[in-house]
């Protein structure tokens, strides 16, 4: 599901017609695979911008929280999409759909409701606050989990990636720091190369 590598960058769109600089900028940089926010007005013009660009992303979509929502992601020929929290609904409607999605987990009660509807990856979220890595490893210790795969995200940056690019049921990582939200808005493309060539050089 993601491709070259582990690194997701995680994004945050409030300017729709910064997307495709964006885009170019992270493209550029060797990123691929993006997770894009549904937390903006401007949000879905700009995963309809990027998604039909020129660019070869690997695109999913995040905090979707709607039926709604999982409809518009599957509209676009989109592949995947991320949620913060483990929703009966979505679960639902995405196995009727044959769709791939992604449910945040924070906890045993979480992952077993996923793997109830067959989900093949999960959500480690919010990853940080969660305890990092030494709480996952308890969650899939205690449980007898050694097979699974997750997404881990929340609070990741270049100080703290290391263990999770290391761990072996960790297949993607989602990462905010390389474009927040402010450098998308300057439009610090500068700062946001360096951030993600800094990542990609780990």
């Amino acid at each position: 599901m993601i491709k070259n590598n582990k690194i997701i960058s995680v994004l945050t769109i409030k300017d729709s017609t910064k997307a495709l600089d964006l885009a170019k900028c992270l493209f550029d940089s060797g990123i691929v695979n993006l997770d894009i926010r549904l937390r903006t007005i401007e949000s879905r013009k700009a995963i309809e911008l990027i998604t039909n660009s020129k660019y070869e992303f690997n695109i999913g979509v995040g905090t979707v929280l709607s039926v709604e929502d999982l409809n518009f992601v599957k509209s676009l020929g989109i592949k995947y999409a991320f949620s913060p929290v483990t929703d009966y609904n979505i679960l639902e409607y995405s196995k009727q759909i044959n769709f791939n999605f992604i449910p945040g987990v924070s906890n045993i009660s979480d992952i077993n409701t996923a793997l109830n509807y067959k989900c093949q990856f999960l959500k480690y979220y919010p990853a940080e606050n969660l305890g990092g890595i030494r709480n996952l490893n308890s969650l899939i210790n205690k449980n007898k989990l050694s097979e699974l795969k997750f997404i881990a995200m929340g609070g990741i940056n270049s100080s703290n990636i290391k263990a999770y690019l290391k761990h072996k049921n960790i297949v993607g990582i989602g990462l905010s720091w390389i474009a927040n939200e402010n450098l998308v808005e300057s439009s610090n493309w500068i700062e946001i190369n360096r951030r993600a060539q800094l990542i990609m050089d780990l």
